[in-house]
């Protein structure tokens, strides 16, 4: 029974995840990089870019579990934090930012296409929206409070947890009625 609740808020919960880890991005690059309106654009279209690949490629070429996604997710927005860090100000690295912020989207990408079959469009779509709400919220407010800190912390908690969680519909997950 509380397996069944957990997997019905996996959306949410990977949605609550891709708005820490986009709150993430957008806060380090904007502080180390640059805090004009084409760091704001780096993040959305590198992020719509690597989501469309990921959702429209990748999810049907590469047959790997999507817990290979979430840390190839992880990978990338740790490099680009860490990236930031060597070299802040840095501006000759936009291409590599952007490449890894790319990195990082596939993940969702490829969940939606992989997620599609399991539950509804318009709830999984409506959970994993407000999950994503949630997150960019919370990013902002703990990033606010805690500091750069929280930006590394909360996204693998939340990792954690859907790693630990398992996707609804692998052989290791409950069926979701």
């Amino acid at each position: 029974m509380v397996m069944n609740t957990l997997y019905r808020l996996y959306p949410m919960l990977v949605g609550f995840l891709l708005g820490l880890l986009q709150t993430g991005l957008f806060f380090q690059l904007t502080f180390t990089l640059s805090s004009g309106f084409g760091t704001y654009l780096l993040v959305i279209l590198c992020w719509l870019a690597g989501s469309a690949l990921g959702v429209f490629y990748i999810a049907r070429a590469v047959r790997l579990p999507l817990q290979t996604f979430l840390v190839l997710a992880l990978l990338g927005y740790a490099l680009c934090g860490l990236l930031l860090a060597a070299a802040p100000f840095e501006t000759g690295l936009w291409p590599l930012y952007a490449a890894l912020i790319m990195l990082t989207a596939l993940y969702p990408g490829v969940f939606f296409a992989r997620m599609a079959p399991i539950f509804r469009a318009r709830v999984l779509f409506l959970m994993e929206n407000t999950g994503f709400i949630l997150g960019l919220v919370f990013g902002t407010i703990a990033f606010m409070l805690l500091g750069r800190l929280a930006l590394w912390v909360a996204p693998l908690m939340i990792a954690g947890m859907i790693a630990f969680m398992r996707e609804p519909g692998s052989a290791q997950s409950p069926a979701i009625p």
